[in-house]
C-alpha cells in the first residue's frame, strides 16, 4: 500500500497499523474456570432433578394446583414438581459456590484478615442453604 494516498477531506490520514502481528493461540489446557462452571452445571442438573425426570418417564408438572391455591412441593413422597426441583438444585448451586468460598480464602494466606471474613462468609451461607433445604425437605416429608 502505498504511504501517500490522495485523500479527500484534509488531516485525516491513513491508519498505521498492520493485521499481520495479530495472533490467535489454542490453551493447551483446560481452563480452571472453565471447568468450576461444567462442575457447577452437573451439580445443578443432578441436584434439581433432571436424573430424577430421565429416569421417571412421567410428564413433568411445573406447578400444582390444591383448589384455587398454587401448590409448589408435591404431597406425595416419590413425585417431584418442576418448580421444586429447580428451588433444590439453585439451593445446592448456592451451596456449593459458598462451599468455593473456603477455597478462594486460601489465595488470601498472607491477608490474614481478608481470609477469615471470606471464611466466615462461607461458614454462615453454608449453614443458611443447609438450614433451608432441610426446611424443603420437611416440608415435602411432612
Amino acid at each position: 500500500m502505498p504511504s501517500k494516498l490522495p485523500w479527500i477531506f484534509p488531516g485525516i490520514r491513513r491508519p498505521t497499523f498492520s493485521l499481520r502481528q495479530i495472533s490467535f493461540r489454542i490453551p493447551t489446557r483446560i481452563p480452571r474456570s472453565f471447568l468450576y462452571i461444567v462442575i457447577y452445571a452437573i451439580v445443578f442438573y443432578i441436584f434439581s432433578g433432571g436424573a430424577y425426570d430421565i429416569v421417571n418417564k412421567d410428564t413433568l408438572i411445573a406447578i400444582g394446583q390444591s383448589g384455587n391455591n398454587p401448590v409448589f412441593v408435591s404431597p406425595y413422597p416419590h413425585h417431584q414438581y418442576l418448580i421444586e426441583g429447580l428451588v433444590a438444585g439453585f439451593i445446592f448451586a448456592f451451596a456449593a459456590l459458598s462451599l468455593y468460598l473456603f477455597d478462594y480464602a486460601t489465595k488470601f494466606a498472607f491477608d490474614v484478615n481478608t481470609a477469615q471474613k471470606l471464611e466466615f462468609l462461607a461458614a454462615i451461607l453454608v449453614v443458611i442453604w443447609y438450614v433451608t433445604i432441610m426446611v424443603l425437605f420437611n416440608k415435602k416429608t411432612g
